[in-house]
């Protein structure tokens, strides 16, 4: 019975997540939580593993909840049913992207994914640097976290603005300034 809902549970995940595997991390922690698979401290622990693992963040992760949920078949299945929809939709883009393309609802439903998926990140990112902090009782680390998150995210939309371009270095490099100052 666990292998079906391990199998339900990751196929849902697979069917609703845009964006990537950060994307999924709020999906991730409302099923793994409530299922009772892995505790909010534990699923901190999952991705901060799942970071290091060489390959895509959201199948490490899901093989990793799989193999200790039921063993080395859980790890398969969770895995395959994450593929799963991301397969099939690649499958069907192929074949008729050349149609996909031009046409205006296609591109209206693409355009209206990405603020979903902004707010999916938004969502990540506080699961993953506030969340914890506020519930281990560190509220003024936590405030500094979030004044550190908004400032960042501020500043890269001021500059995205005024079409400043920003390279990857240089924005890894600001906000290793900013961590360094806040803490």
């Amino acid at each position: 019975m666990e292998l079906i809902e391990l199998f339900i549970v990751f196929l849902k995940i697979g069917a609703v997540s845009f964006g990537g595997g950060y994307a999924m991390i709020p999906f991730f922690e409302t099923e793994m939580v409530s299922h009772n698979w892995v505790s909010l401290a534990d699923y901190i622990k999952v991705i901060a593993i799942a970071q290091v693992v060489p390959g895509p963040f959201a199948v490490d992760s899901s093989s990793y909840i799989g193999f200790k949920v039921a063993g080395i078949l859980g790890a398969l299945i969770a895995t395959i049913a994450l593929c799963i929809p991301s397969f099939i939709a690649s499958v069907i883009i192929t074949k008729f992207y050349a149609q996909f393309k031009t046409n205006k609802y296609v591109n209206a439903l693409l355009l209206g994914v990405r603020p979903a998926v902004l707010g999916l990140l938004i969502s990540a990112a506080y699961i993953i640097g506030i969340k914890p902090l506020y519930q281990s009782g560190n509220t003024l680390i936590s405030l500094m976290m979030l004044k550190a998150i908004i400032l960042i995210g501020v500043g890269y939309y001021v500059l995205n603005q005024k079409k400043v371009k920003v390279g990857t270095f240089t924005f890894i490099a600001a906000t290793a300034v900013v961590g360094i100052i806040l803490f």
